[in-house]
């Protein structure tokens, strides 16, 4: 025989999507993301590859972003670490790198749209 009470609580706990955990990153994760998008050119970087998602060779967005060598590398490698970017090398002579965005990437191209109509809006 079974126990109704339990089968009720048994189809419950099946039938939740996603526990409040599971659904939203958790402060220090959301801090880690904000801190990365705040770096200096991190928004620059991650602008151009919502509209042009690449591939793209560091030299190129070195002239397209007007950055230093150092700071440019070490914001792709960041975004590299975190998958909004993906890095490719060939072996040639010379080396050839190129970066491209991920699909997680473009999906902030809403993001980008909505902050640049904001800033229009309010002439920021």
């Amino acid at each position: 025989m079974t126990d109704p009470i339990h089968d009720v609580e048994e189809v419950k706990s099946e039938t939740l999507v996603d526990s409040p955990e599971e659904k939203y990153l958790g402060v220090q994760a959301k801090q880690e993301l904000f801190a990365l998008l705040s770096s200096s050119h991190a928004m620059d970087i991650l602008h151009v590859f919502c509209y042009e998602p690449g591939p793209w060779r560091f030299n190129e967005l070195r002239e397209v972003l007007d950055v230093s060598q150092n700071t440019l590398s070490a914001r792709l490698s960041e975004l590299n670490e975190v998958d909004l970017l993906t890095r490719q090398s060939y072996d040639e002579i010379p080396p050839r790198v190129e970066y491209r965005a991920t699909e997680k990437l473009t999906d902030l191209r809403p993001v980008f749209q909505h902050l640049s109509d904001w800033a229009e809006q309010y002439n920021h």
